[in-house]
């Protein structure tokens, strides 16, 4: 079903075991896309997650490049069109756990390209900050935003080897910035994979939550 927390609209899935929610896992899609581009993922997440609800909402914004998508900013201000999509990410999932009854305790963000990117800028900006952070062929846009937290995030980044559109350097790149703010973030490599998400980095990803979310 389509609901609306704060600015963003998108699908929501309720736990598949019906009920209350234990967690909530959101998925922020890639530059260009939309929420149906990944809204697909919350059926096998679910499997292992049936007490999750999930919201995978649309960018605030029509595409730059193709007004049938969307973007979470303009690939030409990676300063402060972050900084404006964070100002209306993080009062909608807050909105969303306020209504579900939950903590950040109990939150996942998550997201593939410029939603992963999005995904680790509001994750490590989050006060307290949320129980998992999982960004699929992102990047750390801002080391410098990162809030100096005395709980840490978990933080895994996901990307494959062969991306060309955000390239794999930025992978390390993340994980070193991370590492100067106190952040061991897991890192999988996708050996031969391009700009996408492939099963062996669901799977990983999923393994990954289960140690850091409520069950």
């Amino acid at each position: 079903m389509i609901r609306e927390f704060g600015q963003l609209s998108g699908f929501f899935t309720a736990p598949a075991r019906g009920g209350d929610p234990s967690s909530l896992i959101v998925i922020m899609h890639g530059w260009g896309a939309d929420a149906s581009d990944l809204a697909d993922l919350a059926y096998p997440i679910s499997v292992r997650f049936p007490g999750a609800a999930f919201f995978v909402p649309n960018a605030p914004d029509a595409c730059s490049m193709n007004p049938m998508g969307r973007q979470w900013f303009d690939l030409g201000d990676v300063t402060d069109g972050p900084q404006a999509a964070a100002r209306v990410i993080l009062p909608s999932v807050q909105a969303a756990c306020d209504e579900l009854g939950l903590d950040s305790g109990a939150l996942a963000l998550t997201g593939f390209s410029q939603g992963g990117m999005m995904s680790l800028h509001c994750g490590l900006a989050m006060d307290p900050p949320p129980a998992a952070i999982v960004s699929f062929s992102g990047a750390l846009l801002q080391k410098d935003a990162i809030a100096g937290l005395e709980t840490r995030p978990a933080v895994m980044l996901v990307h494959g080897t062969d991306d060309a559109v955000v390239p794999f350097s930025m992978m390390e790149t993340a994980s070193d910035s991370l590492a100067e703010h106190g952040i061991e973030a897991t890192c999988v490599s996708r050996p031969g994979l391009g700009h996408g998400i492939d099963p062996d980095a669901l799977t990983a990803a999923i393994d990954f939550l289960a140690d850091a979310l409520p069950g």
